[in-house]
């Protein structure tokens, strides 16, 4: 037990020194498992919003804590841009229900809660705790966070020495350098020793990312590995922000990295995304009830530094062994192949007699027993020809509505999609099999940004015009009437000079005054043969052209405008994921629909193939009869003869064959030993890195220090397991959470 706890402890400060090698593992598993980066844009949430796959994740995720059974467990989507600056957290959570209860009680911070695999509800009772209708059930939820985070992560960028901007970097070329820095905000004050120190939740940060090795050459990757399969790399770090004051360890000895740094010779930048994982729950299963002194870790890390030496020299041992063995093998498989080659040579003479004598013996015995045998088995043999024609006909029989129903089906998944497109606004030709792909790619093809912000404005420009025209005769009377009093102005000036406008129409207003009826219908007539003449009509209209040119124009500008301007274009962006979605599930499903074509002309074939089959095995049953009934008196002379060929045969025939499987085996041999050898020499070498880098400095690290160091990995590990919800849980439960933080593509 001591033994096993000390190994948990030392992991925990050695893993500076190591997890360069893990780290190297699971970038090859991620290289291994991810397909090549899809066309979807690395903003988009992580499916969270589909129900199945929100379902699967939570299903995926099963741990035991001190063998403590977990009622919630939580994962955290941070969705940042490309400089992680966080846009949206989106949070997943699992209620386990291991007991079928019919409600569960939980605690969450969450909003736009909702639940994602069943359609059970929740109620909310006085102490502001949700009260889930179970039914026996988990309940898998999800919800949204303003919360703030408990580690910050920030990306910055420079390109040949100098800083540059995300938005910048796409499409550019030179030596960059990407650096991940990571700020641990959760903390709690504890006592260690009767001094109160501040101790961080211990974090552990794993980047990565995948990159065309065509763009990305020269990679190096501070704390990390970088993976080659051949089309791409897969590039990964870790970081521990807060573990070097969490341990209190002298940075000259020993420095925990709270950073990733990755340099490259990039040439037409792009990046699809970057994942970063942050966990606590590595120190969450720590046991260190058997660590109670500073003499106990040093005699622990004594032994174990010395257990690796000792299991250094006995991998080097191996190494060596190894070595003499392979080379001493190649004699012994070259004497074997002599054995072999002469044993060949026996066997086939003796088989040659044994084949003379037996064909002796047999001849005439095949000829009778033979020909009955083939006489029953080619009646046999026209019986299962027959059965296969039966089934094949019924095959056959099924082939057409086999090709029809898939036909149907694919039918039925291009019309949804017609629907679909229709109810988005896009005008497209009906969508065949043979024509959907030419056909969603051309419309992919048209959404781009200025063709999409060409139709939005055009629309709106559309609208807004007629929405103006309408009110064209309005404006068209308030122009003629300003222009109606320029005139009556230039006709007083001559008729009545020194009259106005206004005073002009007060006098009219109040029965006429002082003007003359004559002079009142001078002015008037004045005034409409003015009115009635082409040029002043000429001005009207243009007033008025320019006044509802006028009016579009401010109205174009306007805020309302130009928010529905946006937001055509948002909603048309969207819709070129959608369709891109649509192209990859068509495509899905023509490949199976391809496949069922192919099956049934296949059957087809075989059925017209099996007709014939039938013809052909009946006269082979009718001259096998024939031929049974004159060959029995044959067989009897050459039994003796064929009795002593064949034990000679058999002989000589087990000789060889036993040869050939202790040449088989030497082969073996030769490839077990050399990949034992190849092995050994890595375990060899591995060995005296872990113990030259890991354990070596993790003891100078720490000596003098001990009784501290303990005091300071058991605060740390109490602390790590009181940090156990980020949403929210309820009192008694256990919970444990993992975020994982994924940026905007850049390109």
């Amino acid at each position: 037990m001591k033994d096993r706890n000390m190994m948990k402890v030392t992991s925990l400060a050695v893993t500076a020194a190591l997890i360069t090698g893990s780290v190297g593992a699971m970038a090859y598993a991620a290289g291994a498992n991810s397909a090549k980066p899809t066309t979807s844009t690395a903003a988009e949430a992580p499916v969270i919003a589909d129900n199945e796959t929100v379902a699967s994740d939570a299903d995926a995720v099963s741990s035991i804590i001190d063998e403590q059974f977990i009622d919630k467990e939580e994962t955290v989507y941070v969705l940042a841009s490309a400089d992680g600056t966080v846009n949206k957290v989106i949070v997943s959570d699992w209620l386990k229900n291991p007991n079928k209860s019919q409600t569960i009680t939980d605690a969450s911070e969450l909003d736009n809660i909702e639940n994602v695999k069943g359609d059970e509800s929740y109620t909310m009772n006085p102490d502001n705790m949700k009260i889930w209708d179970a039914q026996g059930n988990d309940i898998y939820y999800q919800g949204t966070s303003n919360k703030a985070l408990p580690v910050d992560v920030s990306i910055s960028y420079e390109l040949d020495g100098k800083a540059i901007s995300a938005e910048n970097l796409a499409g550019k070329s030179g030596k960059l350098k990407m650096r991940f820095d990571y700020k641990n905000n959760e903390s709690q004050v504890v006592e260690i020793n009767g001094k109160q120190q501040n101790m961080y939740v211990p974090f552990v940060m794993v980047t990565g990312m995948i990159v065309d090795d065509t763009k990305f050459t020269n990679i190096s990757v501070s704390n990390g590995k970088v993976i080659n399969d051949g089309d791409r790399c897969v590039i990964m770090g870790f970081a521990l922000p807060g573990m070097q004051e969490n341990l209190g360890l002298d940075e000259s000895k020993l420095e925990l990295p709270d950073y990733v740094e990755i340099t490259a010779d990039v040439k037409d930048f792009s990046l699809t995304t970057t994942v970063t994982l942050a966990t606590n729950d590595v120190f969450n299963t720590l046991d260190l009830d058997g660590i109670d002194t500073a003499e106990q870790l040093k005699d622990a890390l004594d032994t174990l530094a010395a257990s690796s030496i000792q299991l250094v020299d006995g991998s080097s041992a191996l190494y060596k062994g190894l070595e003499t063995l392979l080379e001493k093998s190649g004699t012994l498989v070259s004497g074997v192949n002599d054995l072999y080659t002469g044993a060949g040579t026996l066997s086939s003479g003796a088989t040659e007699l044994s084949t003379g004598a037996t064909t002796l013996q047999t001849g005439a015995a095949t000829l009778a027993t033979g020909a009955a045998t083939l006489a029953t088995g080619t009646t046999e043999l026209d019986t299962g020809i027959k059965s296969l024609n039966a089934g094949l006909k019924e095959l056959n029989g099924n082939s057409k509505d086999l090709r029809d129903g898939a036909k149907q089906v694919f039918d039925s998944l291009l019309a949804m999609a017609d629907s679909q497109l229709a109810a988005a606004g896009l005008s497209v030709p009906k969508l065949t099999i043979e024509n959907y792909k030419t056909t969603l790619n051309s419309v992919l093809g048209s959404l781009n940004a200025d063709t999409i912000y060409s139709m939005a404005y055009n629309t709106a420009l559309s609208q807004v015009t007629d929405a103006v025209n309408a009110q064209r005769p309005t404006i068209h009377a308030e122009v003629e009437k300003a222009v109606r009093r320029s005139v009556l102005e230039a006709v007083l000036a001559q008729v009545m000079p020194g009259t106005t406008v206004d005073q002009y129409m007060d006098a009219l207003a109040a029965g006429g005054g002082l003007i003359e009826d004559g002079t009142i219908a001078a002015v008037d007539e004045a005034v409409t043969a003015q009115m009635a003449s082409e040029d002043i009509q000429a001005t009207i209209e243009q007033n008025t052209e320019a006044k509802v040119q006028s009016l579009i124009a401010e109205n174009m500008k306007s805020s309302d405008v130009t928010t529905k301007i946006e937001a055509a274009v948002n909603q048309a962006q969207s819709g070129a994921g959608s369709i891109q979605a649509l192209i990859t599930q068509l495509d899905s499903y023509k490949t199976f629909y391809d496949g069922v074509v192919a099956y049934t002309s296949g059957v087809d074939t075989a059925y017209s193939g099996s007709k014939k089959l039938v013809k052909g095995s009946k006269q082979v049953k009718d001259g096998a009869a024939s031929l049974s009934s004159g060959a029995t008196t044959l067989s009897g002379g050459a039994t003796t003869l064929s009795s002593g060929a064949t034990t000679l045969q058999t002989g000589a025939s087990t000789l060889y064959n036993g040869i050939g499987t202790l040449k088989e085996g030497t082969s073996t041999l030769i490839s077990g030993e050399t990949e034992l050898f190849a092995g050994s020499s890595k375990l060899a070498d591995g060995m005296s890195e872990f113990n030259e880098k890991g354990i070596k400095k993790l003891v100078e690290a720490v000596d003098g220090n001990m009784d501290v160091l303990v005091e300071r990995i058991k605060a740390m590990v109490d602390v790590s397991k009181a940090y156990q919800s980020f949403g929210g849980k309820a009192d008694g439960a256990i919970g444990t959470v993992k975020f994982i933080y994924r940026t905007d593509s850049i390109e």
